[in-house]
């Protein structure tokens, strides 16, 4: 490898690295690590590579940002794991002390979610208050507890849409006039729904839309009930008061925008009549009783911030509080294993939309183990 290579191989070493650990707060991020995981980059590279130039400086340059980002990773974790001095603080116990600050102040148990994204958003209240460390944080968090509600914003992903993926709706209405013809069919007049993880409301309040849609000129069916929970309180006062920003309600056609929504102070307010179908209340879904007959049950993008532990736990507790015939909808992103065939089979694999077979679920036992 020429010097000038060399050089630049350095050079771009060396700000790919800085770049790469301006989230980690997890590793020691210190002048030393930093350039000890530079050196570690450039000393794979230059034995996997030898004396590698190219005649042009752009192709030289793509290339070896192509291989410091390939080897920057296990690189890092090289270093962090084994570090040229002692670090002043243990921050795998401080992360985990910074998560137990967190239940026992505010009743959120985190320890079953995916590590790496609670780090990366944590990570982000850090860095916007100039925070160095885990321990600086929970020290921070006692002496400014409405740090609290800014931290559960970041940890939430609340996307606020109406009527959000567009094509899942259509398969959500067909399931309703199939739901409501069954109830008719077997001379039940009420039907039951949980919005679980309704972050500001559009879900529920979406539903009932689509519902009320589907029940117009029936009457057998006379009693509505949805029920939206979340673990962000801030999100929950939110969609009570049911006022959005016009922007949120693009997917909604001008004829049901004039039918159940009303202008208020500039934004659109949901009128009475599907507000008063809607209850919210707080639910963690790691640790509280679930609700239970329901015929539709939503939760969407919610599975991805918990490990598959947990996320078995919480669908077998689905299973228990679905009605036989009853239909659980997820996000696009996610998925069930096979062995849940025994309990919910897929009506639509694209929307991510199952239902509970009409048998009971006796064989649960069966399948016990087989994450």
């Amino acid at each position: 490898m020429e010097k000038s290579t060399l050089k630049l191989v350095e050079e771009l070493s060396r700000d790919i690295v800085s770049n790469s650990l301006n989230f980690r707060y997890d590793i020691c991020t210190c002048s030393r690590c930093k350039n000890d995981i530079a050196n570690h980059i450039i000393a794979k590279i230059s034995a996997a590579t030898g004396h590698l130039d190219f005649d042009n400086p752009e192709e030289t340059r793509t290339f070896y940002q192509r291989e410091i980002n390939r080897t920057i990773h296990q690189a890092i974790e090289y270093v962090s794991e084994h570090p040229s001095h002692i670090d002043p603080e243990d921050r795998k116990n401080t992360f985990v002390a910074l998560l137990h600050k967190i239940s026992e102040e505010r009743g959120l148990d985190l320890r079953n979610y995916h590590t790496d994204i609670l780090k990366r958003r944590i990570a982000l209240r850090l860095q916007h208050n100039n925070i160095r460390s885990y321990s600086a944080y929970i020290e921070f968090l006692t002496k400014n507890p409405r740090e609290f509600d800014r931290l559960f914003e970041t940890l939430c992903i609340n996307v606020s849409e109406f009527f959000r993926d567009t094509p899942v709706w259509v398969t959500i209405q067909y399931l309703f006039d199939n739901l409501i013809a069954t109830k008719t069919k077997n001379k039940q007049n009420s039907i039951r729904l949980w919005s679980a993880g309704c972050a500001n409301g559009e879900e529920p309040y979406s539903l009932a839309i689509a519902l009320k849609e589907a029940l117009r000129g029936i009457t057998q069916v006379s009693r509505i009930e949805i029920i939206a929970t979340d673990v962000d309180k801030a999100c929950l006062n939110f969609a009570q008061k049911a006022v959005y920003p016009k922007d949120n309600l693009k997917n909604i056609s001008p004829k049901l925008l004039a039918r159940y929504f009303e202008p208020f102070e500039g934004n659109l307010s949901v009128k009475d009549e599907i507000r008063k179908l809607v209850s919210f209340d707080y639910l963690d879904l790691t640790s509280q009783q679930y609700p239970k007959n329901i015929d539709v049950l939503t939760c969407r993008n919610v599975f991805i911030y918990f490990n598959r532990r947990l996320q078995k736990e919480i669908l077998d507790k689905f299973c228990d509080c679905l009605v036989p015939g009853g239909y659980l909808i997820m996000g696009k992103s996610e998925s069930l294993g096979s062995e849940y065939e025994y309990c919910l089979e897929a009506i639509d694999s694209n929307a991510r939309i199952f239902r509970k077979h009409l048998k009971t679920c006796s064989d649960r036992d069966k399948n016990i183990g087989r994450f």
